[in-house]
């Protein structure tokens, strides 16, 4: 599965994806610290599936593909905007993947931290937080494409 998973995100093309994102959003100094009235309805306008978990003040959606169950998250907590999931196969009790973009993204190029100067975006405002959700949409709707394709051949 990591394999699979990996595959797919060198053909998206995750790792210069992300890396752009992180440069072009690296305002550290003046990172807003929004809250979830803020952003739920700015989610919710990419998708709204995903439903908010107040204890990890998280945003989370679960997408079946075939026998597979996968977990999106979005975060946020002082500027910092990360986006994570977890993959698994129905009737098996162990996670066979887990990650967020930044772990991805050393994982397809062990060079990526010493590319960027941070390793997360960061939101300064509003504006800032809906340009970061909008890539992150387009790399989770290329990944679900892939990922679709490649468990039902």
């Amino acid at each position: 599965m990591q394999e699979l998973i990996l595959g797919i995100l060198k053909e998206i093309e995750l790792d210069k994806e992300y890396a752009k994102l992180c440069e072009r959003f690296c305002d550290f100094d003046n990172s807003a610290n929004l809250n979830k009235k803020e952003v739920d309805p700015i989610i919710k306008s990419f998708d709204s599936g995903f439903k908010y978990i107040a204890r990890d003040r998280t945003f989370m959606k679960e997408t079946a593909f075939e026998e597979y169950t996968v977990r999106f998250f979005i975060g946020f907590k002082s500027g910092i905007v990360d986006f994570g999931y977890l993959v698994w196969k129905e009737g098996d009790n162990n996670n066979f993947y887990k990650g967020d973009l930044q772990t991805l993204s050393k994982e397809v190029d062990a060079e990526f931290e010493g590319n960027v100067r941070y390793s997360r975006p960061l939101a300064t405002s509003l504006e800032d937080f809906k340009e970061i959700l909008s890539k992150y949409f387009e790399l989770f709707e290329s990944f679900k494409q892939h990922f679709q394709e490649a468990v039902q051949s």
